[in-house]
């Protein structure tokens, strides 16, 4: 009995000296990554990173891929002039109205521009960087264009943007950076049960808010990764109230952009 105890002894000590040696080895790996990690956080990268730390409170909103902040250069942008305003979401047309009615020095729609020319004659403006977008109408296009944003902002006033979300990238390659606010309702009858005396007199039908409802989801889905910020949905005067909040702290920012490569 006492040979097979000092055996089972023998064993349980085998045992635990493997064990210890291999949470010795996890302890050695993980110090070492520890030790990898701090050590780049003295590279060039890290100063970047640290540096986006800083101005944690500025914007930069511009990424248009999921790269790491850590992994991407930024450049300050100095805005000179007001940004323009691209609101995406339902109820537009009338958030739209109300602004530049209740706030008229500091909002203005921009104005499309009617052209009777090819569909090639749109694109190349576009290629161009004369167009930011345009839509076909019955014998004619709509067509935003880059002087009319300018226009605006030289008055200085932001300019309510009618683009479609797929434009702002197309924006940014013009050097024009707009605060792009997305209107996030709960709920179809959410929009439905909107009503203004002013604005908004007659009724949203149920099929128009929810066709507003399933394309404002596929915004936020699809486009996300442009938007500044986010405003809940409901009483128009609530809606217009954080939109003016949101412009004025935006504008205020320090703008970050990625950037060039070497």
């Amino acid at each position: 009995m006492d040979q097979e105890f000092s055996r089972r002894l023998s064993m349980s000590e085998v045992k635990d000296d493997n064990t210890a040696k291999t949470l010795s080895a996890a302890a050695r790996r993980s110090f070492f990554r520890r030790k990898h990690k701090h050590k780049r956080s003295g590279s060039k990268d890290g100063k970047d990173l640290l540096a986006l730390d800083t101005f944690s409170n500025d914007s930069i909103p511009l990424f248009e891929d999921s790269v790491s902040l850590a992994y991407q250069r930024v450049q300050k942008v100095d805005c000179t002039s007001l940004r323009p305003v691209l609101l995406l979401g339902p109820l537009l047309d009338v958030v739209k109205e109300m602004l530049v009615n209740e706030a008229p020095g500091k909002f203005c729609r921009c104005p499309l521009e009617v052209m009777k020319a090819s569909q090639q004659a749109i694109e190349r403006g576009v290629k161009d960087c004369l167009f930011v977008d345009y839509k076909r109408r019955s014998g004619h296009f709509d067509v935003t264009t880059v002087a009319s944003i300018k226009e605006i902002t030289e008055k200085n006033r932001h300019c309510l943007l009618d683009i479609a979300p797929h434009a702002i990238e197309r924006l940014h390659h013009m050097h024009i950076y707009p605060i792009v606010i997305f209107i996030r309702y709960k709920s179809a009858k959410h929009i439905k049960e909107q009503r203004d005396p002013v604005y908004l007199r007659d009724k949203v039908t149920q099929r128009h808010s929810k066709e507003q409802f399933e394309t404002a989801q596929k915004i936020d889905q699809e486009y996300s990764r442009y938007f500044t910020g986010v405003v809940q949905g409901g009483a128009l005067s609530s809606i217009c109230t954080q939109i003016l909040a949101m412009v004025s702290q935006e504008q205020s920012k320090v703008l970050w952009i990625p950037a060039c490569p070497p």
